[in-house]
Order: structure tokens, then sequence, then C-alpha cells
């Protein structure tokens, strides 16, 4: 629920008190009704700030920005982000360290980082974030988290964007400090130490990686820490296969993509694997199998993802392209050679029909721009790499 804290702070607008008591109806219950809601809680939430500055209720003008940010992540708004990340910048330097002493009930210092948390979910993928913006960005968060507090939060992103540029090093050392502090991690336990878990793959430890994997699907966590798996769908095991599967895959690791597959991947039963709500990725793994059961579904949404693609990252539409170049490739493999669908600039015959590898090449060429688009900005990230990843392991 959103404003989960604001009974401890004294709110003198009666408005504002309206729209906070608003926001938490539609968000009390499941993560779902944030999702559901995007539209009036975004607007909500805009006018809280407007409010909320006027009357100088930091606590919650903060608080509304962190949760603006948590929507617009859940709904790939990542450019509002972007955009409020300039605001937070701004109005945190002028106000927040004054302004933190006066509300005591409340963990203000935290929102610093769980602010920053979701701008570097946006910065850390999107192309517009250059080198100079991104390391400049990372030395304010260190800063922050080491003043605030929860700095566990930002060894979390260093293992995140190491696992992004495959840089060995730099995710052992954000590893070796992430385990100092992990014992502030009062949020899902499995989400928090997802990125711990995989950058095993990286540097090559394979096995570590599999038995936290299985410690995590298996709850074998600490015992203040269960709590989370009534809520984290990330703990689920077909959730932790494919993101293990992926990381491999991404890190050019055939030989341990292909050992997960495998062993735990085709041992789920088929309606599992093949669920019509999944991501690009799982779609490709189906595709792998030389299981195209949901066809109609899977070309319905890779056109709703081409139409939704302005609304991502550089690097979200990257992989998401790259999964459908592999798909359509195979789907063609497989004897499949026309589909009907309609994507923008693509040509289709009389029956609305065009070739499997047209859509493949046209797939191909998105990924290829959205990938070397980012390897211009980012130094350290090898597309040409990631792509023959891919095509090494499905293709």
């Amino acid at each position: 629920m959103m404003f989960d804290k604001i009974k401890a702070v004294t709110i003198h607008s009666e408005e504002i008190m309206k729209l906070v008591g608003r926001a938490q109806e539609l968000t009390r219950g499941s993560y779902d009704l944030y999702d559901q809601n995007y539209k009036p809680l975004s607007a909500i939430l805009k006018k809280l700030l407007k409010l909320a500055k006027q009357e100088g209720e930091w606590y919650l003008y903060f608080d509304a920005i962190d949760e603006l940010m948590y929507l617009d992540h859940r709904d790939n708004n990542y450019a509002e982000i972007v955009k409020y990340a300039e605001v937070y910048y701004k109005d945190s330097a002028q106000h927040m360290d004054k302004e933190i002493p006066n509300y005591p009930d409340v963990p203000m210092a935290y929102l610093n980082v769980w602010i920053y948390d979701k701008i570097f979910d946006a910065y850390y993928q999107y192309y517009q974030i250059d080198d100079a913006k991104m390391d400049s960005f990372m030395k304010k968060y260190e800063e922050a988290a080491l003043k605030y507090g929860k700095t566990y939060a930002y060894y979390w992103a260093e293992l995140n964007l190491s696992m992004l540029y495959r840089d060995v090093n730099r995710a052992e050392a954000a590893a070796r400090n992430f385990l100092v502090y992990e014992k502030e991690i009062e949020s899902c336990y499995v989400c928090g130490h997802l990125p711990y878990l995989l950058h095993f793959l990286l540097v090559g430890q394979d096995q570590k990686a599999e038995e936290l994997m299985l410690d995590y699907i298996h709850k074998n966590i600490p015992k203040k820490h269960l709590w989370c798996y009534k809520y984290c769908q990330r703990a689920e095991p077909d959730s932790m296969y494919l993101s293990v599967m992926e990381v491999c895959v991404r890190c050019g690791r055939k030989e341990s993509f292909l050992y997960f597959y495998n062993k735990y991947w085709k041992e789920l039963p088929l309606e599992t694997r093949c669920d019509p709500d999944a991501g690009a990725f799982q779609r490709l793994l189906c595709a792998f199998a030389g299981c195209f059961d949901q066809l109609e579904n899977d070309l319905k949404t890779a056109a709703e993802w081409i139409e939704r693609e302005n609304k991502d990252t550089t690097v979200n539409n990257m992989y998401t392209c790259m999964e459908l170049w592999c798909y359509f490739t195979l789907l063609d493999r497989s004897g499949v050679h026309a589909v009907e669908i309609s994507l923008p600039g693509l040509e289709t015959d009389e029956a609305g029909q065009t070739a499997s590898l047209v859509v493949s090449d046209y797939m191909q060429e998105k990924a290829d721009t959205y990938g070397g688009r980012f390897a211009q900005v980012r130094r350290q990230f090898d597309y040409g790499f990631v792509k023959a990843s891919y095509q090494k392991c499905f293709l």
C-alpha cells in the first residue's frame, strides 16, 4: 500500500490527506493494483507533489517521488523516472538534510536510497545516459548510500551494472561489499540477493550459483525473511530458472545454459513453460524446444511489444528484439515460413502475411540499432559479444 508510514506524520492539509487516502485505497491489497490503477495513481501522485511542496510537507513530498518512480517502473515508463530524477536532485539538495530531523518517526533518510535505486533502474539501461552521466550518478549513489544507510542497495546496483558490462573484477568487488551490508535488507530477501546469486555465473562459479538457486527456491534462508515467499514471484522455480538461464546466454556460457535448461527447465510442466503471459526470453525457450502451440498469441504479443517500444529502455528493447530475431528464425526452421503480423514499416502480401525470415531480419535490425546505440555511449558494453552469444546458444 502506498504511504504506509504516513500515519506517523502530521498532515495539516485536508486536501492532501484526501489524496493520500485515495492513493491508499487504490493500492490496498495486491501489487497488481498499481498496474490496474496506473493512470489515476499517477495523477494523484503528481498533484500530491505540487501540494506537498507548497505546504512544506517534505516527507510526503519525497515519499511521493519514490512512489511515482515505483509506479513508473512497473509500467516501464522509464523516461518519466529520468525526468523526475532531475527534480529529486534539485529539491533533495535544498531540503533533505535540513528536514530529516523534523520527521523523527519515519525513515525519511532511507527514501534517498530507495529513490536512487529506482533512478538506477532507468539510467543503467538508457542510451541517453552516457558513461560520464552514469559514472557521476554511481558516485552520488554511493555517497547517498554511505550517508543515509541501506548501503547494500548501492552494491546491488553495482552487481547489476557489472553483469551488464560483463566486468568480472567489478562484480567480485561488488559481491564482497554486498556481503558486508546484506544484513540491512528488510525487504524481499530473494530479490535483494538475486544479483549476488547471478554474479557467480558471470565469474564461472556455476555450482555456487546452483546451490544458492536451490536454497532460495526451497526457502533455505534466514527465518526472519521467510515472509517474502508470500509475495515474491522471483522465488518461484520457473522464474528462478529463467533468471539463471538468461544470464548464462548473455554471458556467452552456452554449456551452462544447456545444463540448467536440460536439468531444470525441461522438467517443468508444459503449461508453465508455455505461459501465454511469458516474456520474450521464455517464448524463445519454447521456440528452442520446437513448441509453437502459442503462435497466434506470440505474434500478437510481439506486435504489441514493438508498438510500445518507445516506452521501454534501450537495453530492454535490444534484448526483446534479439530474442524475437532468434524466435522467428527458429519458427522458419520449424517449417512455418510465413506469418500474419502487423509491424510498422513491414510490408505484407494480400493475405496480410510476411515471410518468417523477413520478420526475423526486421527484429535483428532493430536489435542492432538499439545495441549499437547503447554500445556507442557505454565503452564497456560489447553488443557484438551479446549478439554472438544469442546466436551461439539458439541458432
